[in-house]
């Protein structure tokens, strides 16, 4: 009887192996169908990671570049900006094949849509022979060659500016069309920011020493008047007088916004003694800058932007600070290379053309001599 029943279940049982037999084989293939499809999906997230960093990358590079390329521009010509553009671009570096390279660029990927801007492509594609290769393309796309284009673009464009901080407490009178060649302004005789003021066109390297001036005195070229910071009517407060505030403006920053049509008050003391402690001051800080005048250039600096180039406000000499007028207006910001002083605050420079940050001029104004760049794409 037990015999019966034992055949009996073994029966029964037999089905039941089969079926679990054939559980066991379909989700074998689903997991194995699941493996598959994870790997290929971790295939494509590393690939695309890889793409996203060698995107990122490529865009700090065509940025940097872009941005010297309008350095270029504003020191140069075309050339000097699509030669920066190539040398900043090779000392970035991006994704290529196993690891990084440098991001070569060719005058072809250089252009100029405007005078004053610049265009950049940084690539890593077939075409320039730099393509991103990736590791896991073909197992979604069998017949991929497992490599990828991808390129950035970035253009930037140079600007002048006609406001700007750090700007050194010495108001500086512009040009104008000394009629009668006397040395002084006149009333009467013809001023233009632009059409007769200092412009970099032509002033750049010209040397020029100024002196204390007295407002009580008509208005001569080589005079410069101590001013004060913040302008008036600011939202900065009201101006700081002084000699310590004077001295420390010259060899540092004096960190106010000056622009185009603000009015600078006057420092009525006598300021011989801080002008000359303020410069000592400051050329101790780059003692071995000086002018190449080969180059047109500040060159021996231990700086890359010596500090001894200083901003300086030009003002209209039309508005001339008398009858209890104790401010001059700004007509323009120039940048002047400050060589020497002498023993009564006399102070020896050069206009020179810079890049700092400030805010754009209106066209056809602000003479040249500061500018700005700005990435535009």
């Amino acid at each position: 009887m037990k015999a019966r029943e034992g055949s009996r279940n073994s029966r029964r049982a037999g089905p039941v192996r089969l079926l679990l037999r054939d559980e066991r084989g379909s989700t074998l293939i689903m997991v194995t169908v699941a493996f598959l499809a994870l790997a290929a999906l971790t295939g494509i997230a590393i690939d695309s990671a890889v793409m996203w960093t060698t995107k990122t990358q490529l865009q700090n590079a065509a940025d940097a570049s872009a941005l010297a390329g309008a350095s270029g521009l504003i020191e140069g010509s075309e050339d000097l900006a699509v030669s920066r553009a190539i040398e900043i671009a090779a000392a970035n570096r991006a994704v290529q094949d196993a690891g990084g390279a440098p991001v070569v660029i060719t005058p072809e990927d250089v252009e100029f849509p405007e005078p004053d801007m610049i265009r950049v492509t940084a690539h890593r594609t077939r075409a320039s022979g730099d393509p991103l290769r990736l590791f896991f393309r073909r197992i979604v796309e069998p017949a991929s060659d497992n490599l990828a284009d991808v390129t950035a673009v970035a253009a930037a464009r140079a600007y002048s500016v006609c406001g700007a901080r750090c700007v050194r407490p010495w108001a500086i009178p512009d040009r104008w069309d000394d009629a009668n060649d006397n040395g002084e302004y006149d009333e009467g005789e013809y001023y233009h920011p632009e059409g007769t003021g200092y412009v970099a066109d032509l002033d750049v390297g010209a040397q020029i020493t100024l002196k204390v001036g007295n407002p009580q005195q008509a208005i001569e070229p080589g005079i410069f008047y101590p001013i004060n910071f913040p302008p008036l009517d600011s939202d900065m407060g009201n101006p700081l007088t002084g000699g310590d505030w004077y001295r420390e403006w010259i060899s540092e920053c004096a960190p106010f916004l000056v622009q185009i049509g603000d009015r600078l008050q006057l420092e009525p003391g006598n300021m011989v003694g801080p002008t000359r402690q303020g410069m000592d001051a400051l050329i101790a800080q780059d003692p071995s800058a000086y002018w190449d005048s080969t180059f047109e250039t500040v060159s021996g600096s231990a700086y890359a932007l010596s500090p001894r180039i200083g901003l300086v406000p030009l003002f209209d000499p039309t508005l001339p600070p008398e009858s209890g007028r104790n401010w001059v207006t700004v007509t323009k910001i120039g940048a002047f290379f400050i060589e020497e002083t002498g023993p009564g605050g006399e102070v020896t420079g050069r206009f020179i053309d810079t890049i700092t940050a400030g805010s754009e001029c209106e066209e056809g104004s602000g003479g040249g001599f500061v500018m700005g760049i700005t990435l535009t794409e």
